[in-house]
C-alpha cells in the first residue's frame, strides 16, 4: 500500500479545519470535516449502554446513508447531560448547517473529553460560525489536531489504492484519529474520521469498514475501559468518478486493503500513544481452534494489567502471559502452549526455555514489543494491540478531571 501526504482532505473534494473556540484554555478544540457535495456515509459505534448524545444522534442521521459535514468538538464528552445534552448535540449540527448552507439532516456531530459536563453553547456556536469560513484542502493536520485529548501526537494519513477514477488521479483514502485512554476492545475508546473519494454503495462501504474495524481498532486496548463516545465514520463521495465499487471485484479487494492499512496504521498509533505509554505491544495469537478463541485469547493477554505492567519494567515474567490466557475463557491445552517475545522463544510447551534472562531484559527495552503465542490447537490466528502499562497512567487518570 502506497502511503501519500496528507490526510483527511486528500481524497478529493473534501476540506477541514481546525481552531480553538474555548472549551479548553487554549488548544486547538473545535473541528470540522467538510465533502464538496453529500456523500455515502457509514458509521460505527460504542457498544457501551451509556451513549453520548452525539452517538445517539448520528446513529439516527445515519439511517439515511448520507452526510456531508462532521463537526468536532474535544474537551467535553457531552455524555451523561440527559435531555439538555442531547438538545445540545441537534443544535450544534443545525446551526453547522446553517452556517454552511447544507441540508441539516447531513451534518453529522462526535464529541470528546470530560463526562458530564454540560457544552459551552455560545462558544461552541461562535466557533462553528469561524470554522465554517476556514475550512481548506490543507486543514486536515489543524483537525487532527482539535479532536485530540490527552493524546501527546496527532494521527493522521493518507493512502493511493491503486484504484483507477475516471478523472487522473487514482482513489484515496485519508483519515485522522484521535485516543490514549479508557481504550477497551469492541469499539475502543477513539474518534476516528476516514475520507475517500472511491464511488461506492452503502452496503459494499459498511461491509468494508464493519470488516476492517474488526480487526483493527475492536482489537485496541490501553486499560481496559470502554468509552460512551467512540465513534468511527467513513464518507465516501464519489470525486474520483470511477466504476461504482462491486462485492466480489478486484476493485473491492484494493478498497478493503486500503481501509484495513488505514485502520491498522492508526491504531497501533493509537496504543503507542497510550497514557503513559512507552511502548507498543502487538499480542499475536496462533494455532487457535476457532477465529473466536483466537481474539478471545488476544485481547485477554492484551487486557492484563499484570503483563503490560511487567513489560514497562522489562520484568520478563512469562507466567503472567500464561495466567491470562487460561482466564480467557476459552479451551487450550495448558501444557502445549509456545511463547516468543520479538520471536526470542522463552516457553515451549508451557515451560521456560531457560531463556537469557540478561537477553530477554534488553529485548524488552524496545519500543516496539510483539508477544506471539501458539496455543497449538488448531490453525487460526489474531493479533491485538496495546501498551505497556506504567505510573505515568496513574498519574493522568487521577488528575484527568482536576
Amino acid at each position: 500500500m502506497k502511503i501519500i501526504k496528507g490526510g483527511i482532505t486528500t481524497p478529493l473534494e473534501f476540506r477541514a479545519a481546525g481552531l480553538h473556540c474555548g472549551i479548553k484554555s487554549s488548544k486547538k478544540d473545535l473541528a470540522l470535516v467538510f465533502s464538496d457535495k453529500p456523500a455515502v456515509t457509514a458509521g460505527l459505534f460504542t457498544t457501551n449502554q451509556v451513549k453520548s448524545a452525539h452517538v445517539l444522534l448520528d446513529l439516527k442521521k445515519l439511517r439515511r446513508k448520507e452526510s456531508q459535514a462532521i463537526i468536532v468538538n474535544s474537551g467535553n464528552a457531552n455524555a451523561c447531560n440527559g435531555a439538555t445534552g442531547r438538545d445540545n448535540a441537534l443544535e450544534m449540527s443545525e446551526y453547522t448547517a446553517k452556517c454552511l448552507d447544507i441540508d441539516k439532516q447531513n451534518v453529522l456531530v462526535a464529541s470528546t473529553g470530560i463526562i458530564g459536563k454540560p457544552l459551552p453553547m455560545n462558544k461552541i456556536k461562535k466557533g462553528i460560525k469561524e470554522i465554517s469560513g476556514k475550512l481548506t484542502i490543507d486543514g486536515s493536520i489543524d483537525a487532527a489536531e482539535a479532536i485530540l485529548t490527552t493524546d501527546t501526537t496527532i494521527k493522521e494519513i493518507a493512502v493511493d489504492t491503486g484504484i483507477k477514477g475516471r478523472t487522473k488521479n487514482n482513489i484515496k483514502i485519508g483519515a485522522i484519529a484521535k485516543g490514549s485512554g479508557m481504550i477497551a476492545p469492541n469499539m475502543a475508546t477513539l474518534l476516528s474520521f476516514i475520507t475517500t473519494d472511491a464511488c461506492i454503495e452503502y452496503e459494499e462501504l459498511f461491509t468494508a469498514l464493519r470488516e476492517c474495524v474488526n480487526t483493527t481498532f475492536n482489537m485496541l486496548s490501553i486499560d481496559g475501559d470502554m468509552s460512551p463516545n467512540d465513534t468511527v465514520i467513513i464518507m465516501a463521495n464519489g470525486a474520483s468518478r470511477n466504476k461504482r465499487i462491486k462485492f466480489k471485484t478486484p476493485e473491492y479487494k484494493k478498497f478493503v486493503d486500503g481501509l484495513n492499512y488505514v485502520c491498522t496504521y492508526l491504531t497501533k498509533k493509537i496504543a503507542a500513544d497510550g497514557e503513559g505509554a512507552t511502548k507498543l505491544v502487538e499480542v499475536q495469537i496462533k494455532g487457535a481452534r476457532n477465529m473466536k478463541d483466537a481474539r478471545r485469547a488476544a485481547k485477554s493477554v492484551a487486557n492484563s494489567n499484570l503483563v503490560k505492567t511487567a513489560l514497562n519494567g522489562c520484568d520478563p515474567n512469562w507466567g503472567r502471559i500464561l495466567s491470562s490466557l487460561g482466564a480467557a475463557r476459552i479451551k487450550i491445552k495448558p501444557g502445549k502452549i509456545d511463547i516468543a517475545i520479538n520471536s526470542e522463544p522463552i516457553v515451549h510447551n508451557s515451560i521456560s526455555t531457560n531463556f537469557s534472562q540478561e537477553k530477554l531484559h534488553k529485548i524488552l527495552k524496545e519500543k516496539e514489543i510483539t508477544i506471539t503465542i501458539n496455543l497449538n490447537v488448531g490453525d487460526y490466528s489474531s493479533t491485538a494491540y496495546t501498551c505497556d502499562m506504567s505510573e505515568e497512567y496513574v498519574k493522568i487518570n487521577a488528575h484527568y478531571h482536576t
